[in-house]
């Protein structure tokens, strides 16, 4: 995900006007990932771009290590039981020297040790699993170990009482990542501005910018625009720029004019510049209209990826089905899926997959059946390409009257 929003970003700002990546004159080894004339008026800027999700704040990297030993001891006890497993991290929180803290209880390369190992053993063999947890402590961890009635998925059967989030200005990865960033922009000619891009691919640091309720009135945990603020006047000799990119989704204050609460999906720009760039360039709002309209925000994208949704080999992401009738004439029409229906043909979904689908689960009529029943087949069929982005097209198929797929039936007197 990072690579690919590199990939998009440059994509953007060339499409602005011409540009050089990773000059070979810059003045170090420390390349900046393009640079160009045409982001600020009368400039030349270098850009660095990054991408942050939540791995590090999270402790998602320390409960995954623990869980996978957990998952190997059930393992060995009974063949297949870690597949089962869901693990909740508890916390614990205070003061310290009148300083708070709160800390996931998931300790960074923590080791069970035998007893422990016995311990989940004795659980899984005795067939308690199933009905009764089991916790797991030991200095700095506190876990509750489930049976589930379903596989997990990894990544997906960890969790904590603790969210992700920061309490210093200075010590975070996303401070961490702004302070290797700029040494790529260090050579810089004078006058030339240096402005780091940031993407949010699973960021809540950055996907919770601007938004009501996510500023600490107490001050014990800090929000991404505070951290990026502090780094700015931290090292505005270094910096002259950081502009955040984030997907977003805008809630609609009056659900009569929009049902559902939510409008389309947009990139939302931030930008936190020095005395040298302290105005939002309007180069930054074209990017963020020519980059593709996400189909999710960073933390769904994510999830995604870690199920290896977007991998080739999975089913594609459908677009909706529509229907219209004509009743004048007896026809009626189908938009449907064009992946959906190669998914089948390739065996990648079952025909029971297919049928729920298009069934809403079984919700819905099969429209197909009730078209049938009617005497209706058959009679044409279309594409109806859609935007490249969709990575899915529309398959019109057409269905009129036949006398031939219903009874005969004769009209005249006794």
């Amino acid at each position: 995900m990072p690579a690919e929003m590199e990939l998009a970003l440059l994509w953007a700002i060339h499409s602005l006007g011409e540009m050089e990546v990773e000059p070979e004159w810059w003045g170090d080894s420390k390349r900046p990932d393009a640079v160009t004339d045409f982001l600020v008026q009368g400039r030349t800027a270098a850009i660095e771009i990054a991408a942050t999700n939540d791995n590090s704040l999270s402790g998602e990297a320390d409960m995954d290590a623990i869980a996978q030993q957990i998952g190997e001891v059930a393992n060995r006890a009974k063949a297949g039981v870690g597949d089962y497993l869901s693990y909740r991290f508890g916390e614990t929180s205070g003061y310290e020297s009148g300083k708070y803290y709160r800390r996931r209880l998931a300790p960074k390369a923590f080791q069970l040790d035998e007893n422990q190992r016995a311990g989940i053993a004795g659980w899984v063999a005795s067939g308690q699993s199933t009905s009764i947890g089991l916790r797991v402590q030991a200095e700095g961890l506190d876990v509750v170990i489930e049976h589930k009635s379903y596989k997990q998925t990894r990544f997906h059967n960890i969790s904590s009482s603790m969210p992700a989030e920061a309490h210093s200005l200075d010590d975070n990865p996303l401070f961490e990542l702004l302070k290797r960033k700029k040494r790529q922009l260090k050579a810089a000619a004078q006058g030339t501005l240096r402005i780091l891009f940031v993407a949010d691919v699973g960021s809540s640091l950055l996907n919770r910018m601007g938004r009501m309720g996510w500023s600490d009135p107490m001050g014990r945990t800090v929000s991404g625009d505070q951290i990026i603020r502090h780094f700015i006047d931290t090292y505005a000799h270094d910096v002259d720029a950081v502009v955040v990119f984030s997907p977003t989704i805008e809630r609609s204050a009056w659900l009569g004019s929009d049902p559902t609460g939510r409008k389309p999906k947009r990139w939302s720009v931030a930008m936190f510049g020095a005395n040298a760039l302290p105005q939002i360039p309007e180069a930054l709002d074209r990017i963020a209209a020519i980059l593709p309209a996400p189909h999710y925000e960073g933390y769904q994208a994510r999830s995604l990826f870690r199920q290896g949704a977007f991998s080739p080999d999975k089913h594609g992401r459908y677009l909706g089905m529509t229907v219209t009738t004509n009743r004048k004439d007896n026809r009626h029409r189908i938009h449907f899926p064009a992946r959906l229906l190669v998914d089948l043909l390739a065996g990648r979904i079952t025909e029971e997959w297919f049928q729920n689908y298009h069934t809403s689960g079984g919700r819905n009529a099969n429209l197909f059946a009730h078209w049938l029943n009617m005497g209706m087949t058959l009679s044409g069929a279309e594409m109806a390409p859609r935007n490249v982005d969709e990575d899915d097209d529309h398959i019109i198929l057409h269905f009129s009257d036949d006398p031939a797929a219903r009874p005969f039936k004769f009209q005249g007197t006794e």
